[in-house]
């Protein structure tokens, strides 16, 4: 999203599979659709129950750094969590092992919260994001946050292919490779036909 924000020129198309919560739409509440307004009911519970990792990670990732690059138990119980909260099927052994290592042995647990400091005291605003969008919209992409509506992203994204998946969850990439594949795939295909511009394709 933020490519496509700052060198529109050079970004001929975007697939997202996970709604950035910085590029939420501000609607008044009377302009919003019935089904709008159920999905943003569920995600402002969903904010309250599943939301206190965002706000430790924008205000003081140093500080949970320091301690969770101290214990491999606390890293394990904060990256696992996530995997339990929002994923729709349970990772393997070897994955979430694979995983904690990668951090673990990088010490890089603090360097990939800073991009919600960054988020926070650095925001982008609420632009309308003009290059061709494709969204991929998994049965639990952000367990229990619900699907979004369509017609909400289409107030900051130009949607050009709106796919629903039966399975799924935030980490969509990982638990369902073949399918986000095949929608990139599909995607800049039709992209490409469409525009004209196979060169850069």
């Amino acid at each position: 999203s933020i490519l496509a924000l700052d060198h529109p020129e050079s970004v001929i198309g975007i697939h997202l599979t996970t709604l950035e919560s910085d590029l939420t739409p501000t609607v008044n509440d009377s302009d919003l659709s019935a089904a709008e307004r159920s999905y943003l009911a569920v995600n402002r519970e969903w904010e309250t129950i599943e939301r206190g990792y965002s706000a430790i990670q924008s205000t003081k990732p140093q500080t949970v750094g320091y301690a969770l690059n101290d214990s491999p138990a606390g890293l394990a119980a904060y990256i696992g969590e996530k995997w339990h909260s929002w994923s729709d099927l349970t990772p393997s052994n070897d994955f979430l092992c694979a995983t904690l290592t990668l951090y673990w042995v990088t010490q890089t647990i603090t360097s990939s919260m800073r991009d919600y400091w960054d988020n926070r005291w650095f925001p982008v605003g609420r632009p309308y994001i003009e290059t061709p969008t494709a969204f991929g919209v998994f049965a639990h992409q952000t367990v229990p946050e619900g699907e979004p509506p369509r017609s909400y992203l289409e107030r900051v994204y130009n949607i050009q292919r709106w796919t629903v998946f039966p399975s799924g969850g935030h980490f969509a990439p990982i638990e369902e490779p073949a399918a986000v594949a095949r929608d990139v795939t599909a995607f800049f295909h039709d992209l490409r036909e469409l525009l004209g511009t196979a060169d850069r394709v």
